[in-house]
């Protein structure tokens, strides 16, 4: 668990400033990388947005990462008794096999009475686990399974 939080904190914290990077370089040398091309004006805005989106979601997640910094350094995090309600995101696998990939389990905290979907493989629908999160970035690990 600290292991994927670092690994997610370091690269949004990366990507955050290589997109922020690529952003301002973009300005500053769009004479010879934009202008003097035929729609160039179109590609320096298409390629400014982009970078610029790309930054906005990597410091959004690295201020989730942020949020949880003092759960990682303090080796603390929140742990629950949980069932498994239902998946929020299903993709089937179309090379043949026809097989189904459930991913983001959403769990009732029995303790809290309330609903929150947690990053996590490995859980069955109908189970109660013992688990431990982080409540912002949601990376989370099964202690046991109960039931």
């Amino acid at each position: 668990m600290v292991k994927n939080y670092w690994t997610l904190f370091y690269l949004t914290l990366i990507g955050m400033i290589i997109f922020a990077l690529l952003f301002i370089l973009g300005f500053i040398f769009a004479k010879k990388l934009f202008l003097d091309k035929k729609y160039g004006i179109i590609l320096l805005i298409v390629c400014s947005c982009v970078s610029f989106a790309l930054s906005t979601l990597c410091a959004s997640k690295f201020g989730l990462c942020c949020k949880d910094y003092n759960y990682v350094v303090n080796n603390t995090y929140i742990e629950e008794k949980a069932k498994v309600v239902e998946f929020t995101v299903s993709r089937f696998d179309y090379d043949g096999s026809g097989r189904q990939e459930n991913s983001k389990p959403k769990f009732y905290l029995i303790e809290k009475d309330e609903y929150i979907v947690l990053n996590v493989k490995d859980v069955e629908i109908g189970e109660t686990y013992i688990i431990r999160f982080y409540p912002n970035t949601k990376i989370c690990d099964v202690i046991e399974k109960i039931s």
